[in-house]
């Protein structure tokens, strides 16, 4: 996953809890029968208890999240900590013009244990 560490994004099913009914005044309908709701301004902790919800989902089918995160706000760097810790897995923090560099790295150091 690459990212900004700012989950702003999920899809709604139900209307379970207050917050998720307020969500569900902005969200947008989709094809499925489901609600897209956005919110791109800050940390909202509906949007971030769904996320860490789908990640531990992800580790429990055995799915390894690994994270190259493009900022260096406080904020979204314990986000992506959390996202790590639950996950299992590594986060890498870099900046758009290392990304490439960091990628090369860990593709080469894969390749390697895999030959030896």
């Amino acid at each position: 996953m690459i990212t900004d560490g700012k989950p702003s994004a999920m899809f709604m099913e139900g209307t379970s809890g207050k917050r998720a009914k307020q969500a569900l005044n902005y969200a947008e309908p989709t094809a499925s029968g489901r609600y897209l709701y956005k919110n791109p301004m800050g940390l909202d902790p509906l949007i971030i208890q769904e996320t860490l919800k789908e990640v531990a989902i992800c580790r429990k089918s055995g799915i390894l999240i690994n994270t190259f995160m493009l900022t260096d706000d406080y904020y979204l760097v314990d986000f992506v900590k959390k996202v790590t810790e639950i996950a299992r897995g590594k986060a890498y923090f870099t900046s758009v013009v290392n990304l490439g560099h960091y990628v090369l790295y860990d593709f080469i150091k894969k390749k390697t244990r895999k030959v030896h």
